[in-house]
């Protein structure tokens, strides 16, 4: 396993040959492990409903109730995620307020200051040092690293349907408490960077990359059936190149990349909102022990959705 590895190009999938997520899908845990040493990767998205409004917003965490070991996260007969008070069997919630999360979420924990097996409800991408065993949380490379390229975007397409009597809630959307609208203009904002402490999250590295999120200006549609759906497209890019070498149990880094907070009223008459979030480009090389690649990621998607 010493021979450098070729550089490949991953279409519409990404390192493990699971079929790309969608909203309450069930999906195996991860394919079979390569025969050279690689890297792994998800991408994961996570939407709600807070009783008062629907959308995205990082700031819930499930609690520990996540697997709380890289090990037993690939292990896990489920798939560990952000969900809160949702029924993935009937896409249906448990309560009034609750969150569907969906996708390979980062393995343990997807905070900076987080609890092993507790995640936050945030959408992102994730990647790891060099490793054996890419299906296993297992066979990690002492002292390896590996650099995530400077430019890595990601495109989030947002949808929120209403019935046609309830049309006027999609002219209220908001992110991070301005107004989205079609008849606004395209929003920006920044993430700063945020790396998580030896005395932190105990696996994760960067937890957060400086970037740079464009949201375009929306279009409202109505439907066949008369219902009508917002519409609206979020880009972000990272701002410079991150380099994680491993060291004690670091094996992981990542980068949310929506908004901190986006926002739609949700009165009666909402019928669905969703967020389905793609890889455009991510570029990834590694080395560590005498083997050496490269991964460029591109289309692998995730969506979530929910319902009343």
């Amino acid at each position: 396993m010493t021979q450098p590895i070729s550089r490949r190009t991953i279409a519409k999938a990404g390192v493990w040959s699971a079929p790309v997520v969608a909203a309450s899908a069930a999906v195996p845990a991860y394919a079979a492990s390569k025969e050279t040493p690689g890297v792994q990767y998800g991408v994961y998205v996570s939407v709600q409903n807070n009783g008062g409004y629907v959308g995205y917003a990082s700031s819930n965490n499930t609690g520990t109730i996540n697997p709380a070991s890289p090990e037993a996260h690939f292990t896990a007969s489920g798939t560990p995620d952000s969900d809160i008070n949702w029924d993935d069997a009937t896409s249906k919630p448990k309560s009034a307020t609750y969150v569907n999360g969906e996708g390979k979420f980062t393995p343990v924990t997807n905070s900076q200051t987080g609890a092993n097996g507790a995640y936050m409800s945030s959408s992102g991408f994730w990647w790891s040092v060099p490793t054996k065993d890419t299906a296993t949380g297992t066979g990690y490379i002492p002292g390896s690293s590996v650099t995530l390229a400077a430019g890595a975007t990601f495109v989030t397409e947002v949808e929120y349907t209403v019935s046609a009597s309830a049309q006027s809630l999609l002219k209220f959307g908001k992110i991070n408490g301005q107004a989205w609208a079609p008849s606004g203009r395209k929003l920006t904002g920044k993430t700063t960077e945020l790396v998580a402490s030896a005395g932190q999250a105990k696996y994760l590295s960067v937890a957060q990359t400086a970037g740079t999120w464009t949201a375009e200006v929306p279009t409202i549609t109505q439907n066949s059936d008369g219902t009508y759906t917002f519409k609206g497209r979020i880009v972000y890019t990272t701002s410079k190149a991150y380099t994680m070498k491993q060291s004690g149990t670091k094996y992981y880094s990542q980068t949310n990349f929506m908004p901190a907070q986006l926002r739609f009223p949700a009165n009666d008459g909402w019928v669905s909102y969703k967020q389905t979030s793609t890889v455009q480009v991510a570029n990834l090389t590694y080395s560590g022990n005498g083997a050496s690649g490269s991964e460029s990621v591109s289309g692998q998607a995730t969506t979530a959705q929910i319902n009343p």
